[in-house]
């Protein structure tokens, strides 16, 4: 119960809303490319994975190397001159943000085993030729239906195997053993 109260209490905290502050422009990214690439659920996914990610890098960047502090100046619409007391963040946390953003959309996809986002599928090229369409159709019926080497027609998907030996041609001169045997079937 303590821990909740001190997790709470350090999640209030200044410092904690400056890295929070820092966190979310790259999580407003994530949830553009996101939502792009798969979808909202997709686009919130990524946004998630990428703050919780973030937040936590930033902190410790904040923590161990604070940025430099730095004098801003601007004139308001009112023409009123205002100076503004701000800290440039330091090149670790820079550092900490970017690699933070580039790793969570990898680890998001990880953890949900790349469902969120359908993968590219292979596009064969339109300008194949007919018959290296035929033989790559007749080597997958092959593997899919383990089957032998097919005699096919030139340029058709006609099998051939076992087929010209039934074809009886009239006008076809044929041994005369072969010929008495068809004269004996009837």
């Amino acid at each position: 119960m303590r821990a909740l109260g001190r997790l709470l209490t350090s999640l209030g905290s200044a410092g904690s809303k400056e890295a929070a502050k820092a966190a979310l422009p790259g999580a407003a990214l994530n949830l553009a490319a996101g939502t792009v690439l798969g979808g909202p659920v997709a686009g919130a996914a990524y946004a998630a994975g990428d703050f919780l990610l973030n937040y936590p890098l930033i902190r410790a960047a904040k923590k161990y190397f604070p940025g430099t502090p730095a004098t801003m100046t601007y004139k308001s619409k009112s023409g009123e001159q205002i100076v503004k007391q701000i800290t440039q963040p330091s090149s670790v946390e820079t550092v900490a943000n970017v690699a933070g953003s580039l790793a969570s959309m990898p680890i998001v996809d990880y953890l949900t085993q790349g469902s969120l986002v359908q993968q590219a599928q292979t596009i064969e090229p339109a300008n194949i030729s007919q018959e290296q369409q035929i033989y790559q159709q007749a080597v997958q019926r092959q593997q899919v239906n383990r089957l032998e080497q097919q005699a096919l027609a030139p340029g058709t998907q006609f099998q051939m195997q076992g087929i010209e030996q039934t074809f009886q041609y009239p006008g076809v001169t044929l041994p005369t053993d072969v010929l008495k045997q068809l004269q004996a079937q009837g």
